[in-house]
């Protein structure tokens, strides 16, 4: 642990040195989020801005909170603390994330959701690709949980999986949309839909639910979303999994 503070120290201060003349006006804000999303193409950053520290880029990634070099050729992970309060700022800015990223529930688009799972008294909404591979093994830790209430939103990303709209689709008009959603993501084949009003319908619904999702800032799949609004991006193990689940505000 020791020996990661000091290089995160390291860059810390050799990144200052390097930029300590940038400005917010400087930074080219575009080409940072650029730049870590080609290391990282499965973060999915929601903003980046200057930080208290010139010179230094926030990144701020889901419920996370890193830093960059006005570049981001260099990511720090780590905190800053202010030593004259004592205030340790990215927790504290990683608080103001969670407690502003919030959705109401009963804004979700769940008209469009395939319901499976327990029968509460928990219950959970999941922005669902049905190409995506976190997604798989998220279904199987959610469906292993018996008092949960899955409501699984079909939320493909074209961008990374071609096709995944047509299987998302083809899912919602499957005669049990259920037997549909477990056999994709067991990686089975389903046979084509004859009715292409159906797909129509479910296309639709399905722009629909993504323009819900960009209006949310959500990017990227797994998504979930719990009663209360948090969001969480990303796979969680059963134990996070259920602790995430269990928190109330």
């Amino acid at each position: 642990m020791k020996q990661i503070y000091g290089i995160a120290f390291i860059l810390l201060f050799s990144t200052l040195s390097a930029f300590a003349a940038g400005t917010p006006s400087s930074l080219n804000f575009t080409n940072v989020e650029r730049t870590v999303h080609k290391a990282l193409p499965g973060t999915h950053i929601t903003s980046v801005q200057p930080s208290v520290i010139p010179g230094l880029v926030e990144i701020v990634a889901g419920p996370n909170v890193l830093y960059a070099d006005p570049t981001g050729s260099y990511l720090i992970v780590g905190s800053i603390y202010d030593m004259q309060t004592a205030t340790d700022l990215t927790a504290q800015r990683k608080h103001e994330v969670t407690q502003t990223a919030r959705i109401k529930w009963e804004d979700l688009p769940l008209e469009m959701a395939v319901k499976y799972g327990g029968q509460g008294p928990t219950k959970v909404a999941v922005f669902l690709d049905p190409d995506c591979p976190w997604c798989k093994r998220l279904h199987e830790q959610l469906s292993a949980l018996d008092d949960v209430e899955v409501y699984a939103i079909m939320y493909p990303v074209e961008s990374l999986h071609a096709g995944a709209k047509n299987k998302a689709a083809t899912i919602l008009c499957h005669a049990n949309p259920l037997q549909a959603l477990n056999a994709v993501m067991a990686g089975k084949d389903l046979p084509a839909v004859s009715d292409p009003t159906c797909l129509v319908r479910s296309n639709a619904a399905i722009d629909r639910v993504a323009a819900f999702a960009r209006s949310h800032d959500i990017h990227g799949t797994p998504t979930l979303v719990a009663p209360d609004g948090r969001v969480r991006p990303g796979y969680l193990q059963k134990k996070p999994l259920k602790a995430w689940l269990d928190a109330s505000n």
